[in-house]
């Protein structure tokens, strides 16, 4: 009897879960400085699911997703520039950049809050790091949700090497990452 009761209440708790699939779009900028002036790109990530778990009641408790941005098509308007920066980033070894959000939805949202915080794990030349970036325009409207999200990227900590031009340009450390990301729940 016990043993049944033990996999009643397993099989019952799976199904107050629910998980559902979102199609993901993100439209990546990123700016800089060096000596001389400020400078920007940008980039599409490639098209991602996100998945979201929630409770019996609808809440969201989980949120998932993998997002790659392949270096080759990082473009700063500026040829020259983009051929450094994917040298400098090791593009031919290390071709995607990848961000992996496995997150409880509390990291995101406290009660009824707006999602203000989105913890990830940030992998570049083969180096993963822990980053959290703030989101903000926040919007969601039955099966679409939007909304921005900003952090800054350390090339240091990154290891990312940018060589210095004519031996006095050299370029700051902080970049500006700002991307606007998109989702669509895919039907059930």
């Amino acid at each position: 009897m016990k043993k049944f009761l033990c996999l009643f209440c397993l099989l019952a708790g799976s199904a107050l879960a629910d998980t559902s699939n979102w199609s993901g779009t993100s439209q990546i900028s990123f700016d800089g400085t060096s000596t001389l002036h400020s400078w920007g790109g940008k980039v599409a990530a490639k098209p991602f699911v996100t998945s979201v778990t929630t409770d019996a009641a609808g809440n969201p408790t989980r949120v998932e997703a993998t997002v790659k941005v392949e270096v080759a098509k990082m473009d700063t308007a500026e040829a020259d520039r983009d051929e450094k920066m994917r040298e400098a980033m090791q593009a031919a070894a290390h071709p995607l950049i990848t961000g992996v959000i496995n997150t409880p939805f509390t990291a995101i949202r406290q009660g009824d809050a707006t999602p203000s915080a989105l913890p990830l794990k940030l992998t570049l030349l083969g180096k993963t790091q822990t980053i959290t970036g703030r989101i903000s325009n926040w919007q969601h409207r039955g099966d679409t949700a939007t909304f921005d999200l900003d952090f800054d990227l350390s090339l240091k900590k990154s290891d990312i090497k940018v060589p210095s031009v004519l031996l006095f340009i050299r370029v700051g450390d902080t970049i500006k990452v700002h991307a606007a990301v998109s989702l669509k729940r895919n039907p059930s």
